[in-house]
């Protein structure tokens, strides 16, 4: 008798696997740099000074991403006024600002 793995459990590793996030930046050029900015202590930060426009004031929702030093150490959140790269996910809501899933952060500063 063939012993069958139920569905729900690969369904479960699978989507386990999925959620796994990398500890490293994407091995891609990332989509925008800018400045780290909050309108007051406390606020979430959002990116200003973008070197896109596309952007600009988007909010830096860090929960899931990865965040580096300029030597790809991991670090706390970047502060108010650091220089960053970022990486975004593969969809971005289309708002004002954009919102999109940061997947990686590299602090320059």
């Amino acid at each position: 008798m063939k012993a069958r793995t139920p569905l729900a459990l690969v369904v479960l590793v699978a989507a386990a696997l999925g959620g796994c996030t990398s500890s490293t930046v994407p091995a891609r050029p990332p989509e925008v740099t800018g400045t780290v900015s909050a309108d007051a202590p406390g606020d979430e930060p959002f990116l200003s000074g973008a070197s896109d426009g596309y952007y600009e004031g988007m909010p830096l929702r860090l929960a899931d991403a990865v965040v580096v030093d300029a030597g790809d150490r991991p670090v706390g959140e970047p502060a108010d006024g650091e220089q960053v790269e970022v990486w975004v996910g593969e969809a971005c809501n289309e708002s004002f600002p954009v919102q999109c899933d940061v997947v990686a952060v590299r602090v320059l500063d």
